[in-house]
């Protein structure tokens, strides 16, 4: 994983880890750039939070998927707007996006 962008694989393998531990910045810049533009290893994280809530484990951390709590209220609808124009089936109504 030294290259500049994950694959599907190490992604789906990292989000599964970054429920337990938190990564090094970097890391979750990748994977999160990996997850706005793979619909697939995004709906991959969504179904592992609903297994992860299900299960009753209440520990996620929500800044190790895409919410970053620097990033004023503003900033995160615009961001969240773009992606709707990108990605016209994303859930409006997903905590996670």
């Amino acid at each position: 994983m030294s290259h500049w962008m994950f694959n599907c694989k190490e992604v789906s393998k990292l989000v599964s880890e970054s429920m337990d531990r938190k990564f090094p910045l970097h890391r979750r810049i990748l994977m999160t750039a990996h997850l706005i533009m793979c619909r697939y290893c995004n709906r991959f994280k969504k179904q592992l939070l609903i297994l992860r809530n299900a299960a009753g484990c209440e520990d996620i951390h929500e800044e190790d998927f895409g919410r970053s709590p620097s990033l004023s209220k503003e900033t995160h609808e615009r961001i969240k707007q773009a992606l709707r124009d990108v990605i016209p089936d994303l859930d409006p109504d997903s905590p996670y996006t």
